[in-house]
């Protein structure tokens, strides 16, 4: 019988060189994989921030309606305890009011504005906004019609984001806002 003898490993000049090629192209594959996760991970916050803009968007845009609906009731239903702007002295028939084009006008004193009441935010939206939508209901000087005198108001509403903060002359500071504008003629 012969020993068993264990079987020798060529160590030729290859076998060394291999091993630093696998080591120097699993490190680019890592690099490069990390670098698809890092931009992946990014992408995905974008497009949550997107979304996310998207919502308050919609929410503001909604909370206008809400405010522009309010008024429009008030103005159909002759709603006195709403303020109404006369239409304004020196204009001309046909011409369009323009108070509400002044952010002065829009400011927290509500001797031109209307503000939503909170017990019909909560019905509607189920919750209280940080700062209720508000509305402006201006007098139109419209021309007569077949001897009728027509007449019209343009209502111009606006809501607010919850991180909505506005300086003194009622410019935004933070936050956004929505406008939204309609006629009504009788």
């Amino acid at each position: 019988m012969t020993p068993l003898r264990a079987p020798t490993q060529s160590r030729g000049p290859l076998a060394g060189g291999q091993r630093g090629i696998v080591l120097l192209l699993v490190l680019i594959i890592l690099v490069v994989l990390s670098g698809a996760a890092i931009w992946a991970a990014k992408a995905s916050i974008s497009g949550e921030q997107v979304a996310n803009n998207i919502r308050i968007s919609a929410t503001v845009t909604e909370l206008a309606e809400l405010a522009l609906r309010y008024c429009e009731d008030g103005v159909i239903q002759n709603n006195t305890s709403l303020v109404r702007l006369p239409f304004p002295v020196g204009a001309t028939s046909g011409e369009l009011p323009s108070a509400w084009q002044t952010l002065g006008n829009w400011t927290v004193t509500p001797t031109q504005i209307n503000v939503v009441p909170n017990a019909q935010l909560q019905d509607a939206l189920g919750r209280s906004p940080a700062k209720a939508p508000i509305c402006m209901i201006e007098e139109l000087r419209l021309a007569p019609i077949d001897m009728q005198r027509l007449q019209g108001f343009l209502i111009t509403a606006r809501g607010f984001s919850q991180d909505y903060v506005e300086a003194a002359n009622g410019a935004i500071t933070s936050g956004t806002d929505a406008w939204v504008q309609t006629m009504i003629r009788f």
